[in-house]
């Protein structure tokens, strides 16, 4: 699927082949979701007939109502969609939006209304009065479109489209009610999606077993099979041979970032909208401090439905920060028969990777004199040192000393090379701090600051027993110092 650099403008064929490959991304990952357990997904078809202009892969769910997906491949990602995108007419004579319009009142149903699906690599038009308001959580338009004042400019461009399409506002807004803009599916991105629920299928996931997936999706609309069933998937997926272990839940954490398709969770928590800042990077603690335990009940909440189900393999993906990969760890542990994974750097670093020896992590300690607490700093990716003895004296911390584990030869960002160092560095911190504390049997309280690969955070929440309770603080980012984030019991 690595496409190389064109040597100049695509051919209409290439654009085709390109747009068939694309399309054949989408649908192999809607047929992983046809076999994910418990899904609601019945099964998929394939440019069937009877679904107007919206035919290009659709998932039947008969309890939610089924997607409907409309897919649209750009030779460039610069392209958007805009005005001329939605309303331009082509040579047969119809707009894209003319034909979801259509689409949507031939597949119309009061009592299991359709979910129309745009699956574009186009990104929005965000200067539109409409399409630069998709609702980031939902990816609707709705309700902005409908309280948007007739006389505003979001109004009256949604006026024009009432108008272009033959229709009044009232029919164009319902059909904007059910009419999802998938919007920036860049092909690394769907390469990402198909083998993240590769994996969670217990299938190998590599860049030839996601190959031999898409070929046999080829092979599907070369034969005229248009309609895939869980049978069907299983039957290749056993004639390709790309069965590898058992299937794992997928635990999806939006905590400073989206990612596309929060649908093939098994469970998800989104909390975007409740931090500060406007971008990832600028996302490092909550609007109001109340919200780190609101969020930290929702999560405990949504690792609970997880185990009730039965499944203790669970597939950890998202964007999140150090205490919050931790407080994941935790709340799934060791102790009641987990086993998490997560994918770091490209590797797939798991709590039951083999072992791989590393040196213990060296010791030091700072006397604060403050309290009979213990602070603790784990410095692998850097030496946090400096800014968390700051922290403590401004904070006024009631902290006796502060222990400060960094590695043997210095803390780096190549530290833990892979999955075997990274179990052995959560065991061996844990241990070190067990150990501290059969010293201290006065300290009632832990302050826990950490500076490393999310994943190894994960690790180590997931091993947190026999330890004291303990406050998991937030970077907020080079001389900012930190904030208190989490409890964990002990």
């Amino acid at each position: 699927m690595t496409l190389p650099p064109a040597a100049g403008p695509a051919s209409r064929s290439g654009v085709r082949r390109n747009g068939d490959d694309y399309q054949d991304l989408i649908a192999w990952g809607a047929a992983l979701r046809v076999i994910q357990p418990a899904s609601d997904v019945s099964q998929l078809e394939i440019e069937i007939n009877g679904a107007g202009n919206v035919d290009d892969v659709i998932l039947r769910r008969p309890t939610l109502g089924d997607r409907f997906g409309q897919v649209k491949w750009a030779t460039s990602t610069s392209l958007t969609v805009d005005e001329t995108f939605m309303t331009e007419r082509t040579v047969k004579g119809k707009s894209l939006l003319q034909k979801l319009y259509s689409s949507f009142q031939k597949l119309r149903d009061p009592i299991r209304p359709p979910v129309l699906e745009l699956l574009t690599n186009r990104g929005l038009d965000a200067t539109h009065s409409l399409l630069g308001h998709v609702d980031g959580r939902t990816d609707l338009l709705v309700p902005y479109a409908a309280d948007a004042p007739m006389n505003s400019s979001a109004g009256k461009q949604l006026q024009r489209w009432a108008n272009h399409v033959g229709s009044d506002r009232e029919q164009v807004l319902e059909m904007l009610t059910h009419l999802v803009f998938r919007t920036g599916l860049t092909i690394s991105s769907e390469r990402d999606r198909a083998q993240v629920l590769m994996l969670a299928a217990g299938l190998q996931h590599g860049d030839d077993a996601l190959r031999r997936g898409l070929d046999a999706v080829a092979e599907w609309v070369r034969g005229g099979r248009r309609v895939i069933q869980s049978d069907d998937v299983h039957r290749v997926i056993d004639q390709l041979d790309l069965r590898a272990s058992e299937s794992r839940a997928i635990l999806l954490v939006q905590a400073i970032d989206r990612v596309p398709h929060p649908e093939d969770a098994t469970e998800s928590v989104d909390w975007v909208d409740l931090y500060a800042g406007d971008t990832p990077a600028t996302r490092c603690r909550p609007r109001k401090d109340s919200d780190w335990q609101a969020m930290a009940d929702e999560l405990m909440q949504a690792t609970r439905r997880i185990e009730a189900s039965g499944c203790r393999n669970i597939f950890v993906r998202g964007a999140l920060r150090q205490a919050t990969f931790f407080l994941v760890g935790a709340y799934l542990p060791a102790v009641r028969g987990t086993t998490l994974s997560y994918i770091q750097n490209r590797q797939l670093w798991s709590t039951d990777s083999p072992r791989t020896s590393v040196p213990a992590p060296g010791r030091q300690y700072v006397s604060i004199h403050s309290g009979t607490d213990l602070a603790v700093a784990v410095g692998v990716a850097l030496d946090p040192t400096e800014a968390v003895v700051e922290y403590v004296h401004t904070a006024g911390l009631p902290v006796g000393d502060i222990l400060i584990l960094t590695p043997v030869d210095g803390a780096h960002d190549q530290v833990v090379r892979g999955p075997g160092e990274a179990v052995a560095y959560a065991q061996l911190i844990r241990d070190a701090i067990r150990v501290e504390l059969e010293r201290r049997p006065q300290v009632e309280r832990l302050h826990l600051f950490l500076a490393g690969p999310g994943g190894l955070a994960m690790l180590l929440g997931h091993r947190w027993n026999r330890i004291r309770p303990t406050v998991v603080y937030e970077h907020l980012g080079p001389g900012r110092g930190y904030t208190p984030a989490f409890m964990v019991s002990a």
